[in-house]
């Protein structure tokens, strides 16, 4: 069970959250398991369209800056709320965005470069 405050683990016993001090009478959160499918693809838009957009940043590079907007969304949210997990998916979509933004941009430096000389 968590903290339906801070997301914290709370004991079955615990009346008070240990983390926030937050009465915890009735505002537990219960996370069951529904068959691993939501590991794949967690109840959490944000990191999924992180994810998703960090893919796709490596194709093209103007979905590489919401793809680290909606990480940093998607890991809030995450946090917030522990029953909607997608941290994985969040920080793929960060790091997959960052990577396809620096490949884009020395691509651009690179084809800078060599059309440099040829306008002389």
């Amino acid at each position: 069970m968590f903290c339906s405050n801070c997301g914290k683990e709370a004991l079955a016993g615990d009346k008070f959250c240990r983390n926030c001090g937050v009465l915890l009478e009735g505002k537990r959160v219960v996370v069951e398991g529904s068959g691993g499918l939501d590991v794949l693809v967690p109840p959490n838009a944000p990191a999924l369209w992180a994810y998703y957009l960090g893919i796709g940043s490596l194709a093209c590079f103007l979905t590489s800056i919401p793809a680290v907007v909606m990480g940093i969304l998607g890991i809030r949210h995450a946090n917030r709320h522990p029953e909607a997990r997608g941290k994985i998916h969040a920080w793929a979509g960060i790091l997959l965005g960052l990577f396809g933004l620096c490949l884009w941009a020395a691509m651009i430096a690179v084809f800078v470069a060599a059309v440099g000389p040829l306008r002389k």
